[in-house]
């Protein structure tokens, strides 16, 4: 009789083990369906095999295939055993869930820190014998193997790694119980190498969405930022401006008589001159500033911090390097621009396009090849 009581007692606390298990699997699922963009997704996956709420890993971190290497995108983890102790105790008293967790989380990611900085910089090897390069290089999950603790970044005594399923190898998802030192048992393990199956999928899918939505925002012929991707990023200045008092300035570009190069030497010629004009614009921006192409051979350069005088100084380096240049095989040219700042000249974004332009015909009307600043 004790012998059967033991048994249903195994049976009944291995029943509940895989009930929990499947739960947690469902969680992550749910979370894995949400983002869209890879690093939200890419933290989703970490998130929920490390959380208190999700499959319990003190910490975990993902890698990618780029190469003849895997490449660190990601970690979650505490830094020490103390701070593990005191994050987990406060997600127990908080009753928070995986998605709070998940959502305050990647609300702090902009500035990798602790070992998702560490992850970052990581290249490996898919020829060594760390967990992750066995998982990848092997297609299987691995538990407790291999040699190359990667710098002493990984714990190979309670490590875990699982290959991202997919149409093509994508990467691997690492796992340990640095701070607890419990080995991970059967069961985690396999439901590990299930999240890891899912997630494999939800990268690429993030992968194919990013790849759309860059090109819904990217101009076909010159490769720049189109007109929609400049109403996002005026609509997120603006919002940056008004939180911090800063200031951002405006230049609207028009090319001087393109309409006669298109004329004169066909439309094959006008398309060769927007591509060049777009290279050498390109080539002397400064750090965060952005050229769009706003239609035709109309332009928009959006210089964050700056206000008027800094956007007419800029607005006065791209003519420069624009005038007299040789352009599609031999045509030299000039251009006009309209400058506008925020807040300055305008509340608001569509009334600072408004100006921008009202400037530009008036460069026009002055006789072209200049800069002229809203009034």
């Amino acid at each position: 009789m004790d012998a059967d009581a033991d048994e249903l007692s195994r049976l009944r606390a291995e029943v509940e083990s895989l009930r929990s298990a499947v739960e947690i699997l469902h969680r992550v699922s749910t979370l894995l369906r949400e983002p869209l963009e890879v690093e939200a997704t890419l933290y989703a996956i970490l998130t929920g095999v490390t959380a208190g709420v999700g499959l319990g890993l003190n910490r975990a971190i993902l890698f990618v295939e780029q190469g003849d290497e895997l490449v660190g995108r990601g970690a979650v983890g505490p830094a020490d055993a103390e701070e593990a102790d005191r994050v987990w105790r406060a997600i127990a008293d908080e009753g928070v869930g995986l998605e709070d967790l998940y959502q305050a989380g990647l609300a702090h990611r902009a500035a990798p820190s602790g070992i998702d900085a560490q992850a970052r910089v990581l290249r490996v090897s898919l020829t060594g014998d760390s967990p992750v390069a066995l998982a990848l290089r092997e297609r299987r999950l691995v538990r407790g193997e291999g040699t190359d603790d990667l710098g002493g970044l990984l714990d190979l005594r309670t490590s875990v790694a699982a290959p991202l399923r997919g149409r093509h190898r994508a990467g691997v998802l690492y796992g340990d119980n640095r701070y607890t030192g419990k080995p991970v048992d059967e069961t985690t393990a396999q439901i590990f190498a299930l999240v890891a199956e899912q997630a494999g999928r939800a990268v690429a899918r993030a992968r194919v969405y990013e790849h759309l939505e860059r090109e819904a925002r990217t101009d076909a012929l010159t490769a720049l930022a189109n007109r929609g991707s400049l109403d996002h990023a005026l609509a997120r200045a603006v919002l940056a401006a008004e939180a911090d008092g800063s200031s951002f300035g405006l230049a609207m570009v028009d090319l001087d008589d393109f309409k006669a190069i298109n004329d004169r030497h066909g439309h094959p010629m006008g398309d060769a001159v927007l591509i060049g004009f777009a290279e050498r614009a390109r080539s002397i921006l400064r750090r965060g500033e952005t050229i769009f192409r706003y239609g035709g051979e109309e332009f928009v350069l959006l210089l964050p911090g700056a206000n008027a005088d800094g956007a007419r100084a800029a607005a006065e380096r791209l003519r420069q390097a624009i005038s007299g240049q040789a352009f599609g095989g031999g045509l030299h040219l000039t251009c006009s621009v309209g400058v506008a700042a925020f807040p300055t000249h305008a509340p608001h974004a569509a009334e600072l396009l408004r100006r921008a332009d009202d400037a530009l015909l008036q460069a026009k009307r002055e006789g072209k090849d200049r800069v002229v600043v809203a009034s």
